[in-house]
């Protein structure tokens, strides 16, 4: 495997793999969040946890970073922003899987994948009957160990093309990558209630 470059957070000042960490860039004097790392530019990286992004703004550390006064916008600002990145990422991850025939949708349809051996990443709908998720459950003799519950049984029926869905599971080693480090990274900026 190659070199792959780092980045330094300026919230924890951790060193991370480029692909790990989210890219802002100034834009007028206000930073921008270029999460598909598109846009021209200074840039600053920053982890895609609550506290990083808390600690970057709160210390004016993207003025240093972009070298040049940029206007700190509120933490929770930035901090939702990120999220709602992470999530359309997430959202079109799933349906590029679901257009690829890489995803098996429904209980039944999950349930033999299963069954199979094939399901790498278990998405179960947040709004799904606890009934349902363990019968599912229940019956697999070996569940992956990425598991997830982001989004509500029509959002995820919206990103298969389908009215409403409840469980689906990944079928493609790829697509399971992708989506668990998107999943990984919603979890950092999700706050944990007690």
């Amino acid at each position: 495997m190659g070199h792959r470059p780092e980045r330094t957070c300026i919230g924890c000042r951790g060193t991370f793999a480029k692909d790990e960490v989210v890219r802002l860039v100034a834009g007028d004097g206000v930073p921008v969040i270029d999460y598909r790392e598109k846009l021209p530019g200074r840039a600053a990286y920053v982890c895609p946890r609550r506290e990083c992004i808390v600690k970057a703004l709160v210390r004016d550390q993207l003025s240093r970073a972009f070298r040049m006064k940029v206007a700190s916008p509120s933490p929770e600002i930035v901090v939702q922003a990120v999220t709602a990145a992470v999530r359309e990422r997430i959202s079109s991850l799933i349906a590029m899987a679901a257009k690829a025939g890489m995803i098996a949708v429904g209980a039944s349809a999950v349930g033999d994948a299963l069954a199979k051996g094939r399901v790498l990443l278990l998405l179960f709908a947040a709004d799904l009957s606890d009934g349902t998720r363990d019968k599912v459950l229940g019956s697999a003799t070996r569940l992956p160990q990425q598991q997830a519950t982001p989004f509500t049984t029509a959002e995820l029926g919206r990103m298969t093309g389908r009215d409403l869905v409840g469980i689906a599971g990944i079928i493609d080693k790829g697509f399971a990558d992708a989506l668990g480090s998107e999943l990984e990274r919603l979890k950092g900026l999700i706050i944990q209630h007690a």
